[in-house]
């Protein structure tokens, strides 16, 4: 028992010093950056947006706006997420804190997949267009029982103000549905 709190509270350590080093700029290679104010959001696409459609693998197609993922690649990795997590579908390479996003839209598991049952949702992979919408709504507030997602929410919001959920929020979910249609 004491072997497992000791590995809790030093996961949660790693956690608050990798939060701090990326948002102090020290830790990803570099600062992070607001978006340039010419980044189309989810409400201002251009008319010449790429749109994929590939098959989940879980049941469901998936559409994604290719160029807003691709932001969202971007975006992933100057924020700092790849000192905790992987997309491995995408060839995004990570820490081992956190788990592997590759599937992340089709989550059943701990707080995501919770957070889908509580708002309706119980097969995400039944419906990726409303498991992609409550995603975003987890991005931009979390639930009070995923504490290590609503700290780090909260420390985005403080550096990135309202651009954390007009050009973070939706470039991070396109990435999530192009992962989970690979």
């Amino acid at each position: 028992m004491r072997l497992v709190t000791a590995t809790i509270v030093l996961a949660v350590v790693v956690i608050a010093v990798v939060t701090a080093l990326t948002l102090s700029g020290l830790g990803g290679g570099g600062q992070a950056q607001a978006p340039p104010s010419s980044t189309p959001t989810a409400t201002q696409q251009p008319p010449t947006q790429s749109t994929s459609t590939q098959t989940s693998g879980q049941g469901g197609a998936v559409q994604y706006d290719a160029q807003l993922a691709q932001k969202g690649v971007e975006y992933f990795k100057s924020v700092g997420c790849t000192a905790c997590h992987s997309v491995k579908s995408l060839g995004i390479s990570g820490g081992a804190v956190g788990s592997d996003l590759s599937k992340a839209l089709f989550s059943t598991d701990q707080w995501l997949g919770r957070y889908y049952k509580e708002n309706g949702l119980d097969n995400p992979a039944s419906d990726p267009t409303k498991a992609a919408q409550l995603l975003a709504q987890f991005l931009s507030n979390p639930p009070d029982y995923s504490t290590t997602m609503k700290s780090q929410v909260a420390a985005y919001k403080s550096l990135y103000g309202d651009q954390w959920e007009k050009d973070y929020v939706p470039a991070f979910v396109e990435m999530i549905k192009m992962a989970a249609s690979r």
